[in-house]
């Protein structure tokens, strides 16, 4: 009877030890990254449009950037991890941007302005863009805290699908009083460009919440490089077609974005 009592003993302590040491490998292993991670974001923006070149393309005007436009982006994330610090990035967001171009009628000093033409025009523009980024992102380990930094880079394609204006016309035969119209839908075949290319850069950090649930915060940079924004000599604008056309040359559209989001 020692003897079996003896073993059972022994078999009890064999198998408690085992359980513990099965316990400490479970709890040292680390926590693996989600492969599919979706996400949620509000962004204010601050956009701007930047002639590519000092002049429109028919040497007329002299086209400059004329000021900067604040809006708001939002959007739904998808990340998939396929490795532990690299992701494919992409989602589908929604962006309202714009800016403000002034182009002025080149002349002598001296020389008088033709009739029938276009002195300057003044333009406030309103876009909205429906996007989807292509980024890579990559991810460093998460700190003690629990704080984890990441980048990422990537081409943003984008589809218009709003193209509003405030603008002011001053013209040889308008007199001494400026032609203007304000909010107005800018009308036109190809009038501003149906899709726009952006190079997109960002960083920012997550910090966990609670399960799956992270807070995330970045700031992006969008660089529009393809194709020309805009196309005034394309509009159908309001008033008399008398008063010529005018371009703008190469503008592009950027823009700076701050997120604020949830990844779940």
């Amino acid at each position: 009877m020692k003897k079996i009592l003896s073993f059972s003993l022994a078999l009890c302590c064999a198998s408690a030890t085992l359980h513990a040491q099965d316990t400490y490998i479970s709890s040292t292993e680390p926590v693996k990254q989600q492969k599919l991670r979706f996400g949620a974001y509000l962004a204010p923006t601050i956009s701007w449009m930047k002639p590519a070149n000092n002049k429109s393309n028919d040497g007329r005007f002299a086209v400059v950037n004329n000021g900067s436009k604040v809006g708001f982006s939002w959007g739904l994330m998808v990340d998939y991890w396929f490795a532990d610090n690299y992701a494919f990035a992409t989602g589908l967001q929604l962006n309202g941007c714009g800016g403000k171009v002034r182009a002025t009628l080149i002349t002598d000093p001296g020389t008088p302005i033709p009739t029938s033409t276009i002195a300057n025009a003044d333009f406030n523009y309103k876009f909205q863009y429906l996007e989807l980024p292509l980024n890579l992102k990559m991810k460093t380990n998460p700190l003690a805290s629990g704080i984890g930094f990441f980048g990422q880079i990537g081409l943003t394609p984008g589809m218009n699908i709003s193209k509003k204006a405030d603008y002011t016309v001053t013209a040889t035969d308008a007199g001494s009083t400026p032609i203007s119209e304000n909010n107005v839908k800018i009308a036109g075949t190809l009038s501003v460009a149906p899709l726009n290319i952006q190079l997109n850069i960002g960083a920012g950090a997550t910090y966990p919440l609670g399960g799956n649930l992270s807070a995330y915060v970045g700031v992006f940079f969008n660089n529009g490089f393809a194709p020309d924004a805009t196309n005034p000599a394309r509009y159908n604008f309001k008033y008399s077609p008398t008063l010529g056309s005018f371009s703008d040359g190469n503008v592009r559209l950027n823009n700076v974005a701050f997120r604020l989001g949830l990844l779940f």
